[in-house]
């Protein structure tokens, strides 16, 4: 499977020809894709793009990390009304790249300024969400992983509306709504038996309000997800565990604990403020967000991160810096640490699960992009990471002797046809 996709992304970035689509103006069809490699200095850890991923990136050349194709459709039904439909293919939780429908909606534009849009969408209230995918729209090799990474839900089906105006002297302001559910495509590997975690059918509601003014674009987003589907085993053994301990002692803050490991009972509310300024040679992107977990165990999240590029011809080098850490919330375990062999297994697991939910690391990246073709760009980069190695929401197989660091170099081809 690898093969066959690696050998269509290669013809198409050749240019070859897509079937022919001039006998009906109102119908386009595009696409994208990249082509990458990466390996990292250590074989203790796997590194990977998104949690989605059930496996990542050690000391060998590795093609799985970034590789990546999309095809979309645009119909232009009437004056007001389209339709965009749009799959992607990507290495994912089930070891394949089995393409998965990214995009299928309808679009109604009854004015200029106002659009809605119902079905699958892209969940754009946070940052590049519609542009995640497409390698060629950004800077690095990758959307930075610190920030990226725990934002896992990458599909609504619901709908949108967005309302645009101009306000004077160069000032545009865009506000958009978004209500739905989360995809069924979204899913995240767990556990060592080829298990997940399906993120689909969560409720999920945003607002984004953008401002453009010149060569500056400022954006506040704001949205919220309340999961449908518990954790899997062997989470819901720890909750039993907890209950039934809650149970024997009386104790209701072990009960509390069990909830709170559900992940049913988390509402997570997510905050972001970004700035991206494009001037001359010059690039720039600031970008911060908060997740919010709820008053469960599982931790908050504060994330961020600040690219700066210079153009120099048609190479573009760059440099990037990211952070990540957890805002971990209190765990209660009891008396359980101090009854015995059976409790104090309960309570380590219990510890060990949240570990697996917090993330503290920071990384430096340096590259440059290379716009050698109108419609492809070639893309080199090198990031050194450095944080807790006990926090392992975005590390996968980790070495009980890791120190926490990595290098990870890449090279992507990204292109557009």
């Amino acid at each position: 499977m690898l093969r066959k996709l690696i050998t269509c992304m290669a013809l198409a970035a050749l240019g070859l020809p897509l079937p022919a689509q001039d006998g009906d103006p109102r119908l386009r069809v595009s696409g994208f894709g990249t082509l990458g490699l990466a390996a990292s200095t250590t074989d203790r850890a796997d590194y990977v793009r998104e949690p989605t991923q059930p496996k990542g990136v050690r000391q060998e050349l590795d093609p799985r990390l970034d590789s990546r194709l999309g095809l979309q459709l645009n119909l232009n039904l009437s004056e007001s009304f389209s339709f965009v439909g749009q799959a992607i293919s990507k290495y994912r939780y089930d070891r394949t790249f089995a393409p998965d429908l990214s995009w299928a909606f309808l679009s109604y534009k009854p004015t200029s300024s106002l659009q809605a849009r119902a079905g699958r969408l892209g969940f754009d209230v946070f940052q590049i969400a519609d542009t995640r995918n497409v390698g060629y729209s950004y800077l690095w090799t990758r959307p930075p992983v610190d920030f990226f990474g725990p934002l896992m839900l990458s599909s609504l089906d619901g709908g949108d509306l967005t309302w645009t105006e101009s306000l004077g002297n160069g000032v545009n302001l865009r506000l958009k709504v978004a209500a739905g559910r989360t995809a069924a495509i979204d899913k995240v590997p767990f556990g060592d038996a080829g298990g997940y975690v399906p993120l689909g059918g969560s409720k999920l509601m945003g607002t984004v309000a953008e401002v453009d003014w010149e060569a500056l674009n400022l954006r506040l987003s704001y949205a919220q997800a309340k999961p449908s589907s518990k954790f899997p085993p062997p989470i819901t053994d720890l909750q039993n565990g907890l209950n039934a301990f809650a149970l024997l002692l009386n104790d209701p803050g072990l009960a509390r604990q069990a909830r709170g490991v559900d992940f049913q009972e988390n509402l997570f509310r997510y905050y972001s403020v970004g700035l991206n300024w494009h001037s001359g040679p010059f690039r720039l992107e600031a970008v911060g967000a908060q997740v919010r977990a709820g008053d469960g165990p599982i931790p908050d999240l504060k994330s961020g991160y600040l690219s700066l590029g210079y153009r120099v011809g048609e190479a573009v080098p760059y440099f990037l810096v990211s952070r990540i850490v957890s805002d971990p919330h209190s765990l209660y375990l009891g008396a359980l640490p101090a009854l015995g062999p059976e409790a104090a297994a309960l309570a380590t697991a219990v510890a060990s699960f949240i570990q697996h939910q917090r993330a503290n690391q920071t990384t430096f990246a340096l590259g440059v992009r290379w716009d050698f073709h109108p419609k492809a760009a070639l893309k080199l980069q090198v990031d050194h990471i450095s944080g807790d190695p006990k926090d392992l929401m975005l590390w996968l197989n980790v070495r009980s002797d890791w120190e926490g660091k990595a290098t990870v170099g890449s090279v992507t081809l990204d292109f557009v046809f």
